[in-house]
């Protein structure tokens, strides 16, 4: 890794310098069914309908390999060398007065066992205009660890009416990514570095 860092600047010292990456974008998805096909699967579960309730997984992008060269692009055949921290981060939202939520739900992976959002490390905490609170939780798991669990939303009350606890099948999906640039980029596209990517056939469609 350090060698490729080396080389990378040391290309860049002497002229235009082509640079191309290629590694995975992960993500959860929320299905009723781990059947359920991932093109159908959602990357924002919305418990209730008209309550804004809503949870979503951030997973960190990968870097698998990448090569430099000059002004010419070439293939990302290098490994990157790269060591991940099996981490992962779970958003929730709430509305005001219903945090209690939080309290009782958790991820039960498909090896049965439980993460409460009780025991894990709120990482972020922001409030919206309209009193929404959002937290967001680093989980000590890579994304892909929770394939085939489930996420199980606790009961709680809202605006003085009772929403029922559910549960909701989770489902790993990844993609292929690749990235070209050139630096300095002012040579290319009007000062703005060319970027591309090359999705696998497991990509979800635009939301």
């Amino acid at each position: 890794m350090r060698a490729n860092i080396l080389s990378l600047l040391s290309l860049s010292l002497t002229g235009c310098v082509a640079f191309t990456t290629s590694g995975t974008q992960e993500t959860v998805l929320f299905s009723p069914t781990l059947e359920t096909p991932v093109e159908s699967a959602r990357p924002v579960l919305k418990p209730h309908e008209g309550v804004p309730l809503a949870i979503e997984f951030a997973c960190p992008d990968r870097l698998g390999t990448l090569m430099t060269s000059y002004v010419i692009p070439l293939p990302p055949v290098i490994p990157a060398g790269a060591v991940f921290e099996p981490v992962s981060y779970l958003r929730v939202r709430t509305p005001e007065g219903a945090e209690t939520v939080l309290a009782h739900t958790r991820i039960v992976t498909q090896q049965g066992n439980a993460i409460p959002l009780s025991d894990a490390r709120p990482f972020r905490r922001t409030i919206g205009n309209d009193g929404s609170v959002e937290t967001t939780y680093a989980l000590n798991k890579e994304c892909a660890a929770f394939n085939g669990g489930v996420l199980e939303v606790a009961g709680f009350s809202y605006n003085n009416k009772s929403y029922p606890a559910s549960q909701s099948r989770l489902q790993f999906d990844s993609r292929i990514t690749a990235d070209v640039g050139w630096w300095p980029p002012a040579l290319f596209n009007g000062g703005e570095p060319l970027h591309g990517a090359v999705p696998d056939r497991h990509e979800m469609p635009a939301q």
